[in-house]
């Protein structure tokens, strides 16, 4: 009681030192409401059947005061939370390796992390994580997922996916290790067109292994590139900034308007960067959000790129963490941010240059797909042919009706060849928008030769 009798004095000497500094009819109504508060604690800590700790009452008020803004960016984190989110700067923590994301009002897997327990399980991209520990993840929020999914590393986590074409759920108890999460996945594709793939912008590094990667890749020849966005949530402010920066050398990248000046600023591109001088393909979905549209909105308005894809997320808001007493913090919404276009993106997204969906089967295509996934024929082919894409498949399709009466046209059967076949590298060309991007910078030198040809006299 002494205790709780000590927090009580605490916040009434607070209040009558805002009393004294304000206006007294403000103050005395704030002071109101604020006595309703003091009174409902007292209430609970001397009328309520079951003892409650003081620091979760007011961790609970604090929790409502962020939940009354109606804003689904701004949120409460618990000290646990905010010790979470300060790891993760740091690009490790313990897990199980993979971006998950919400797709049809599921917790998704967007893509497993190279050697990693979720990749060693042989979880894929789309499996749709059903229970985690037993709990049902139904109406779940992601933030609520992925704090379930970490821990500390050498624990277990027993988690239920569905997976399309397995009627029934898949059980996997995975031991959590200690991930060290890429910033960017790079690599030279056909035709010296480079690839680089940003999975987060919430480590500190993101922009200087950016640059890193377009050196590497200059270095090995690179002429084009394609830059992967897609189903990248964002993250920090000055990664975005920074990012966009190795493919301006002028004009503004950013800027955010907020209540006041101190909350407003104008971001923009110092000496060009590495990422100047070559064709540019930015590939986005509607995973893209936040930073990641920073990036694309910079790119788009500035005619540095080409944007292909779909239509992004649309979240125009900037969030900054307020550490408190506590150890947790408040991550809230202090300003709108608008592409140099001046353009605001909140609830809208950013359009493509080139819409172009992805590959998504119809059901006789995947039931199809299913059956040559567990083809003795193909899988024969495979063990006779590794390197299949050399080869004329026109006899494996003969093969596969004759047999197995499998009748299959030569995209979906390239599709599970490069799924079933040993080299990880080409699952890569199943992506339908990445290869049309491929398609359009390999074009390109034909087009521009073209224009040399008519316009030279």
């Amino acid at each position: 009681m002494k205790k709780n009798k000590l927090l009580v004095f605490i916040i009434v000497s607070l209040l009558l030192t805002v009393l004294l500094l304000s206006r007294v009819q403000a103050a005395t109504d704030f002071f109101s409401e604020i006595r309703l508060i003091i009174q409902v604690y007292q209430i609970i800590q001397s009328e309520y059947i079951e003892k409650v700790q003081p620091s979760k009452l007011i961790e609970g008020a604090i929790r409502g005061m962020v939940e009354t803004l109606n804003d689904p960016h701004s949120r409460w984190l618990s000290s646990d939370e905010w010790e979470e989110w300060s790891v993760e700067k740091e690009g490790e923590f313990g897990g199980l390796g993979m971006t998950v994301g919400i797709r049809e009002g599921a917790i998704t897997i967007i893509e497993p992390i190279e050697d990693t327990p979720a990749s060693r399980a042989a979880l894929r991209a789309g499996d749709k994580i059903i229970t985690i520990n037993g709990v049902s993840t139904e109406g779940m929020s992601l933030d609520e997922a992925v704090s379930k999914l970490r821990g500390k590393v050498d624990t277990q986590v027993t988690i239920a996916i569905k997976r399309e074409g397995v009627p029934e759920p898949m059980e996997y108890t995975l031991t959590r290790a200690l991930i060290k999460v890429p910033n960017v996945k790079k690599m030279i594709l056909k035709d010296d067109i480079g690839y680089i793939k940003i999975m987060g912008f919430t480590n500190e590094n993101t922009s200087k292994d950016l640059r890193d990667a377009l050196i590497s890749l200059r270095e090995q020849g690179m002429k084009s590139l394609i830059l992967d966005v897609r189903d990248n949530p964002g993250g920090l402010l000055s990664q975005a900034v920074g990012v966009a920066d190795e493919f301006l050398s002028w004009g503004t990248i950013v800027s955010i308007k907020g209540r006041g000046p101190l909350e407003s600023n104008i971001y923009s591109a110092n000496l060009p960067g590495e990422g100047i001088g070559f064709p540019l393909v930015v590939l986005i979905n509607e995973g893209s959000a936040s930073a990641s549209e920073i990036v694309a909105g910079a790119i788009k308005d500035h005619q540095r790129g080409i944007l292909m894809g779909t239509s992004t997320f649309g979240k125009g808001t900037v969030q900054n963490a307020i550490p408190l007493e506590n150890g947790g913090a408040i991550w809230l919404t202090t300003a709108k941010y608008y592409t140099p276009s001046g353009k605001s993106i909140e609830s809208e997204g950013i359009k493509p240059n080139i819409e172009v969906r992805p590959f998504i089967p119809t059901p006789e295509q995947q039931e199809t797909m299913e059956i040559l996934r567990n083809s003795l024929t193909l899988k024969e082919f495979l063990d006779l042919y590794p390197q299949w894409e050399q080869e004329n498949i026109n006899f494996l399709l003969e093969k596969l009706q004759e047999k197995e009466n499998i009748k299959v046209d030569e995209e979906i059967l390239m599709r599970i060849l490069r799924e079933k076949d040993k080299n990880r590298e080409n699952d890569i060309f199943n992506d339908y928008q990445l290869v049309q991007a491929l398609n359009l910078l390999k074009s390109l030198p034909i087009l521009q030769q073209n224009i040399l040809t008519r316009t030279t006299p």
